[in-house]
């Protein structure tokens, strides 16, 4: 199982479109543990550009504090599985809670209903959140 994580001046991002860097952990080799994420680059942020890498990655699982209906919907198209969590959380406790399926206080698998932006500045196709 890979789980990337956005990642904005060395910390977990607060938006999903905003992140310079994704955290990419392998978790597949042993049971909760995420192993030792790799930092990646993310491509020059364009409509679409993020989702299309991830699935290039073979990234199964996002965890994001905010993200994008368009996102989120390309997401899930990839066969990605999108989840929300607060902006103060460890990354590597985020990934191995992922891998066990027991995200800190049973956060929800984001869906277009709790996945609104927060009013991050950026274009959107579509946007319904009521912020742009």
């Amino acid at each position: 199982m890979k789980i990337a994580i956005p990642m904005a001046e060395g910390t977990f991002s607060g938006h999903f479109g905003g992140a310079g860097e994704f955290l990419i952990f392998n978790a597949d080799h042993k049971a909760g543990s995420p192993g030792i994420g790799e930092l990646h680059s993310a491509p020059e942020h364009k409509p679409g550009s993020l989702p299309e890498w991830l699935a290039s990655q073979n990234v199964d699982a996002v965890i994001a504090s905010a993200i994008g209906e368009r996102a989120l919907l390309m997401l899930a198209d990839a066969d990605i599985e999108t989840y929300l969590s607060g902006g103060d959380s460890d990354p590597s406790e985020l990934a191995a809670a992922c891998r066990l399926g027991k995200l800190p206080g049973k956060l929800p698998r984001a869906n277009k209903e709790n996945s609104c932006c927060n009013g991050a500045h950026h274009d959107h196709d579509e946007h319904d959140c009521g912020h742009h």
